[in-house]
Order: C-alpha cells, then sequence, then structure tokens
C-alpha cells in the first residue's frame, strides 16, 4: 500500500494494529512513485518483540516502521520533533519536553481556550522545509495516542517546556535552539545523516523562532504561549 504524509509518498506492507488503522486517512492511489519505500521487517519486529515483550507485536512493528521513515525523511530536509502539536488560525505551535513533563496537558488546554485549535499530531509530528518555508505534518506515528491529522501547516513557533509555578516563555539563542532540537529528535548513527541532520535544524532555527517556556496547568499558560509567539 502506499500512503501521503509530510508531503512524501511512503510505501509501506503494514501487518497489525496500530498503524494499520492510524495509516488509513493517509492512503493514496497506488500508482504514484514512492519517495520512500519501508521493507518488511519481519526478523527485526520479532527481535524487538523478544527485547521488549512488554510490547505488542504491532507496537514494535509501529516503533520500527516510524524510526525508518524518520531516518529516510532527513533526506528531504525534514526531522522528527518529539513534540505536541497544536494548530490555530491556520498556523502550527509545536511545545517539545521530555516524557511527562506535561506538554500534552499544555496542548489540550489549548482545545479547551481556543473552540478553533486542534492537534495535529500529539507526539511525532515531522517538521518540513518546503518552498522556503518550515512546515509542521501529521504521520500516523503519534505515539501511545491516535491523535493526528493528515494535514500541513506552516509553524509559528516551537516552544520547550518546562514545568514552572509562573508562566513565562522567552526566545533562546541559536546554538541553545540547535542543542534543545537535537536532543529530541532521532539522532543517526551515522556521519552522513547526522551531517543532514544538523544542516536541516540549523535552516529551521534560521527561520522561525524558538522559545524557551515555563508553564503550570492553567488556562493563563496558553495565553502566555500563544500571545508570546505572536509578538
Amino acid at each position: 500500500m502506499k500512503y501521503c504524509f509530510a508531503s512524501l509518498v511512503v510505501e509501506m506492507n503494514i501487518r497489525y494494529e496500530p498503524l494499520k488503522s492510524q495509516s488509513i486517512p493517509y492512503e493514496i492511489e497506488e500508482d504514484k512513485k514512492a519517495d520512500v519505500i519501508i521493507p518488511l521487517m519481519d526478523d527485526m519486529i520479532n527481535k524487538y518483540h523478544e527485547l521488549y515483550p512488554q510490547l505488542s507485536i504491532g507496537d514494535c512493528e509501529y516503533v520500527l516502521y516510524g524510526a525508518f521513515f524518520y531516518k529516510e525523511l532527513l533526506k528531504h530536509k525534514g526531522i522528527l520533533l518529539h513534540s505536541s502539536c497544536v494548530v490555530k488560525d491556520n498556523y502550527a505551535y509545536l511545545f517539545s519536553a521530555p516524557s511527562g513533563t506535561g506538554k500534552s496537558t499544555h496542548t489540550s488546554l489549548w482545545l479547551s481556550v481556543f473552540k478553533d485549535a486542534k492537534i495535529l499530531n500529539d507526539d511525532k509530528p515531522a517538521i518540513l522545509i518546503k518552498n522556503d518555508k518550515i512546515y509542521a505534518c501529521g504521520t500516523p506515528f503519534s505515539g501511545k495516542t491516535n491523535l493526528n491529522l493528515n494535514e500541513e501547516y506552516e509553524i509559528k513557533g516551537i516552544a520547550f517546556l518546562e514545568r514552572s509555578q509562573d508562566n513565562w516563555i522567552k526566545e533562546m539563542d541559536i546554538n541553545k535552539s540547535i542543542y534543545s532540537i537535537l536532543n529530541q529528535t532521532i539522532r543517526p548513527d551515522d556521519e552522513a545523516n547526522m551531517d543532514l541532520a544538523i544542516n536541516t535544524i540549523e535552516e529551521i532555527v534560521k527561520r522561525i523562532k524558538i522559545y524557551k517556556f515555563g508553564c503550570n496547568i492553567s488556562k493563563d499558560a496558553v495565553y502566555t504561549s500563544y500571545e508570546g509567539m505572536n509578538k
């Protein structure tokens, strides 16, 4: 089967849930040429399942197919960012942080504050450089939830979130921005792909603003982040 996400035609043969269901909105006609071909990984999936028996065989397929796609995405001026991406006014806002920090909690507050807001991808949106602009793209790989849409939007800003009693937001410099993104994306284990990742990240931070964002669990935190990224 062929699918389209992050402006790429992706060929992959899916055997298990949850990827089978989550990929349905991305299905396209078979006659289009594939930009990315994900090979069958039965042996790798079984070995991965042996290493992590707490995961289902479908979870293992989901993890390995996602990792393969995001490594191939580097060749197309794109990266993964471990983040929750919310859309408002046709712009994407990405909130990144280590698991358990509260990025999904914060973006869910956007949905309660802004009735026109929606989640594009709750865990692994693709970031793509296209036509001299930076886009956030939905993919079927969205972590523990099925919160993902087959859509893409120009990015207004990326915020690295930390817990705080008070709500505040400030722009980060380029070096800290690069380091922060590297900490929340796949780090290639080969030099060629690492160079692609670094070059893409450098271009991203030159074109859009990156922020450090301290927040609590309140609606005021939503206004702080939204207004801070719309100065």
